[in-house]
C-alpha cells in the first residue's frame, strides 16, 4: 500500500510517479529523490514496471509513520506487470534494515484514509517475495547505545555487551544479552532476556522482556533497567515500509546467521 501526495487520484504515469515520490519525500531523506520512483508504461492504468528505489534511504521524522488504511469505498486503480521496491539499506537512528520485494501482475485498487489522503492499495499479485535483514552487528550497536545511554543516567560505566539471537520456531526469534557494568571500582553483570514474534503483516512484536542482575552493581542496574523496559513489552515494530494491503503472505520464515533474515511469499 502506497500513500499518495496531493488530492486527486493520479490520470498518468508522470502524475503517478510524482503522487508516489511525493508522498516518499515526506518520511525519507532521499539520496536521488528525483529518481525514488520509477514507472514504465504508456498505456495508464495498465504500466509495464514501478521501481521504488530507496536504497540509503533515512526516515526523517522522530517515528516511522503509521501505515495507512483504506477508509470508505475504492475504485479500480492501476495493473503493473512488475514491481520492485528495493531499500538496502532503510536507516532509522542506529537501525539500518535491508528491504526488497518483487512481485508480478499486481493490481492496486485508489482508495483513501481517514483523512480523505489518497492511497494506492494492494489488491492482488500473482506472486511475489518480500525480504527484511538486519545484522547482528547492527542489533548489538543498537543494544550497546541503548546501555550506554540508560547508563550513563544513573553513572554506570558499560564496559562490555555480547548479544546471542536465536530462531525460536517459523515466527520468532530469542533475545539474550549480557552486559558487564561497573561503578566506582565494583562491576557486574545485567543479563538482558526477550521475544520478537513476527506476523502476517511483518510486524515483530516484543514481549518477555526480562532483566536480572549479578553482583551488587548488576542487581541494582537490573532493577533500573527492569522498569525501563515495561513500556517496550507489547511494542509493535513494522518491518516494512508499506503495507501488503488485501495480500497475505505466506511461508513465513525467519533465518538466523550473521543476520536475522525475514522471507515471505505471497500471491495466487
Amino acid at each position: 500500500m502506497f500513500p499518495l501526495a496531493g488530492k486527486t487520484f493520479p490520470a498518468d504515469s508522470e502524475q503517478l510517479k510524482q503522487a508516489i515520490g511525493g508522498a516518499l519525500a515526506e518520511v525519507f531523506a532521499l539520496p536521488k529523490a528525483n529518481s525514488a520512483v520509477k514507472v514504465d508504461g504508456a498505456r495508464f492504468p495498465k504500466l509495464k514496471q514501478i521501481k521504488v528505489n530507496l536504497n540509503g534511504a533515512t526516515v526523517s521524522l522522530d517515528e516511522p509513520p503509521p501505515q495507512p488504511k483504506p477508509a470508505g469505498k475504492r475504485q479500480p486503480g492501476i495493473q503493473v506487470s512488475d514491481l520492485e521496491i528495493s531499500g538496502k539499506p532503510i536507516k532509522y537512528e542506529q537501525n539500518k534494515l535491508d528491504l526488497s520485494l518483487k512481485a508480478r501482475e499486481v493490481k492496486f485498487d485508489f482508495a483513501r484514509d481517514k483523512r480523505g489522503q489518497p492511497l494506492l492499495v494492494l489488491s492482488d499479485a500473482a506472486d511475489g517475495r518480500v525480504e527484511a535483514k538486519i545484522s547482528k552487528d547492527d542489533i548489538k550497536s543498537l543494544a550497546t547505545t541503548a546501555a550506554r545511554e540508560l547508563g550513563k543516567q544513573q553513572k554506570i560505566n558499560i564496559q562490555d555487551l555480547d548479544l546471542d539471537v536465536t530462531s525460536q520456531g517459523a515466527r520468532s526469534i530469542a533475545v539474550d544479552a549480557r552486559i558487564k557494568a561497573s561503578k566506582l571500582l565494583v562491576s557486574g553483570v545485567i543479563h538482558i532476556t526477550g521475544r520478537l514474534d513476527i506476523d502476517d503483516a511483518l510486524v515483530a512484536t516484543v514481549s518477555d522482556l526480562q532483566a536480572t542482575g549479578e553482583g551488587a552493581i548488576g542487581t541494582l542496574a537490573a532493577g533500573i533497567v527492569q522498569s525501563k523496559l515495561k513500556p517496550f513489552n507489547g511494542k509493535k515494530i513494522p518491518l516494512m515500509a508499506f503495507s501488503l494491503g488485501d495480500v497475505a503472505l505466506r511461508d513465513l520464515k525467519i533465518a538466523v546467521k550473521n543476520n536475522v533474515q525475514v522471507t515471505a511469499h505471497f500471491g495466487h
